[in-house]
């Protein structure tokens, strides 16, 4: 199975098809909640690591 960080929260993820995610600058980044999704799309830069 898949896994991902949730950039907002930090929690790791076993990616499913239920999980949220948001594409960004041409990468796909996946949230443990709809709520971390949403506060990632009202600002993503801040939660970026360059």
């Amino acid at each position: 199975m898949a896994k991902a960080v949730d950039v907002v929260c930090q929690m790791n993820l076993d990616i499913t098809e239920n999980t949220p995610y948001v594409d960004y600058q041409d990468q796909r980044y996946y949230f443990c909640c709809t709520g971390c999704a949403k506060a990632f799309e009202q600002n993503p830069d801040p939660f970026i690591k360059p």
